[in-house]
């Protein structure tokens, strides 16, 4: 079962095979264009969920294939790709009706979470780089999963303490833990549960329009205002402004925050008015706040008055008995779908043997693909990704020579570039020719 079509438009072979090759193993059905012409033409036989639209095209910018495209199919939602990124293009591409706006060379997951949210969730689309969600969807409320290892009981005892109360909360936890999760479960069992619950990912703010998204604008502010925009400050008015990774907030808003945080009071931008709202603010981060301050990116006064209660989620490779647990949750909602599948002892124990730094999130993942792989009612450990069939024990494992060495660290290099070749040579330390030259060797794509 398919869990949604994605166009990808980008001149760069190398991103257009990245991102055909990961979301097909996520489950989507993936078509690629090389420029907007043709990718135009995809849209006139077929309709597609989302389209990922690179802005510098050749023959016909992103801003032309996105405003013809807007023509041809209105309820398609379209994340803009680019590694040209300035406010004019930006506002741009919002206005014509892009959902979001995304720089290279970006995260693969934080793309992958772009384009399920644009899935799930399309009535928020058109809003600029971050989510505002009224009611959100996932595993937090009603359906809210609890683990059984210690350290999580103990997650859970201070969650209950803390959610009928109004303190600022802070949850603190490596990338992939569940922070949104508990944030969710946090609202939905505080007094403001019938109330809007406003989620901003601080992360993919775009710096030049983060003060605009979250406390709006005035009609003029800047070039491409053309009215008044409401915040996602205000539109959690009555209910919980939840800010994920709170320590991406770049250093010029900090200050402008750390005075809502403790008034909760504001200025749109552009305008002199001053507004308050009641709401209740939940933050989350995956730094160690106290090094952030030390390396001067985050203000010393906002950490000390970050969070009055303070939740720390620890990473899934040290509750690895969580593992079968979240396994069986996630088979369950296969089993909603209409989908009968079950999962082998021995590939619990593989699971149960890997790091998972990606925590929960990586766990998600690597078991939708192992669905796509196994194609049977019993998921083996044969249908995991490679990368953790390849942590199995030492005595298990054969030793890689150089060659394949090599191979898989330019791989590895390559995914954490977003599949941007100058960025992935200038990590490896070397030039982009010596790259090109690797790649073609070691026959990294067709």
């Amino acid at each position: 079962m398919s869990r949604g079509k994605i166009l990808a438009i980008d001149d760069e072979h190398n991103i257009r095979h990245l991102i055909e090759s990961e979301f097909t193993l996520e489950g989507y059905e993936v078509k690629t264009a090389k420029d907007g012409q043709e990718g135009l033409k995809l849209l006139d036989n077929q309709a597609f969920d989302v389209v990922l639209l690179d802005i510098k095209l050749p023959r016909m910018n992103g801003i032309e294939v996105l405003r013809r495209l807007k023509k041809k199919s209105p309820s398609t939602e379209v994340l803009m790709i680019t590694g040209y990124g300035d406010i004019k293009t930006a506002v741009e591409s919002l206005k014509l009706g892009a959902r979001e706006y995304i720089t290279k060379p970006f995260k693969l997951d934080e793309l992958l979470g772009l384009v399920e949210r644009a899935i799930t969730d399309p009535s928020n689309g058109g809003g600029g780089s971050v989510q505002a969600d009224r009611v959100k969807a996932g595993d937090g409320g009603p359906n809210f999963l609890r683990c059984p290892s210690k350290s999580m009981q103990a997650v859970y005892d201070l969650l209950e303490k803390a959610a009928p109360t109004e303190n600022t909360l802070l949850i603190q936890g490596e990338t992939g833990v569940g922070k949104d999760v508990l944030a969710y479960q946090t609202h939905c069992t505080s007094l403001r549960k019938n109330g809007p619950f406003v989620t901003v990912d601080c992360g993919l703010v775009n710096k030049n329009l983060a003060e605009s998204e979250l406390y709006g604008h005035g009609k003029g502010a800047f070039s491409g205002a053309t009215e008044r925009k409401t915040g996602l400050v205000e539109q959690s008015h009555g209910g919980t402004l939840f800010l994920d990774e709170i320590g991406n907030i770049d250093m010029e808003l900090q200050k402008k925050f750390l005075r809502f945080l403790e008034t909760r009071k504001y200025r749109r931008v552009g305008e002199t008015k001053e507004i308050e709202v009641d709401t209740r603010l939940i933050l989350a981060t995956n730094l160690d706040l106290a090094d952030a301050v030390h390396r001067g990116i985050l203000r010393q006064d906002l950490f000390y008055r970050m969070g009055v209660i303070d939740i720390i989620i620890p990473p899934l490779r040290s509750r690895i008995e969580d593992i079968k647990c979240l396994v069986g949750h996630f088979l369950k909602k296969e089993e909603e779908r209409g989908l009968q599948v079950s999962i082998h002892p021995d590939t619990i124990q593989v699971l149960s043997e890997y790091g998972w730094p990606g925590n929960i999130r990586e766990l998600r993942s690597v078991m939708n693909k192992a669905l796509i792989f196994s194609g049977s009612q019993i998921i083996m450990p044969e249908h995991l990704p490679s990368n953790i069939l390849a942590n199995r024990k030492t005595m298990q494992r054969k030793p890689q020579t150089l060659e394949e060495l090599e191979k898989d660290h330019i791989l590895s290099v390559l995914d954490q570039a977003g599949g941007n070749q100058s960025k992935a040579a200038e990590i490896l330390g070397i030039n982009r020719k010596t790259l090109y030259k690797k790649i073609h060797k070691h026959k990294l794509f067709p």
